[in-house]
């Protein structure tokens, strides 16, 4: 909470401070920027921490999720370049599939 919106409130004395790092990098110029100091409540801290953790929650989940996908397209191209191995006779069409999908995911951002 800023300061002015600090003024009525009857918690006032239980607000914790916060005072924020540089905005800009030292180098970037002559001198940093500093943020106003931050007024927070127990209670506004404690919902900040909860529903940052629910956030991260939800990114670590999705991670988990991407690289069960991408084990899942691993193996599948693993399996069908073996088949094609064993054959003794490669596809090239199949080959050639296999060498894209991995060239994609290389080169997709993380």
């Amino acid at each position: 909470m800023r300061a002015d919106e600090l003024v009525n409130d009857p918690s006032l004395d239980a607000c914790v401070e916060v005072t924020l790092g540089p905005l800009q990098l030292a180098d970037a110029c002559d001198s940093s920027m500093f943020a106003e100091p931050l007024g927070i409540t127990p209670a506004d801290l404690l919902r900040l921490h909860m529903e940052s953790d629910l956030a991260l929650g939800e990114i670590r989940a999705e991670v988990v999720r991407a690289d069960i996908a991408w084990q899942r397209h691993l193996g599948r191209w693993y399996a069908e370049g073996r088949a094609a191995v064993e054959a003794r006779e490669p596809e090239v069409v199949l080959l050639a599939r296999v060498l894209e999908g991995l060239r994609r995911q290389v080169l997709a951002p993380v």
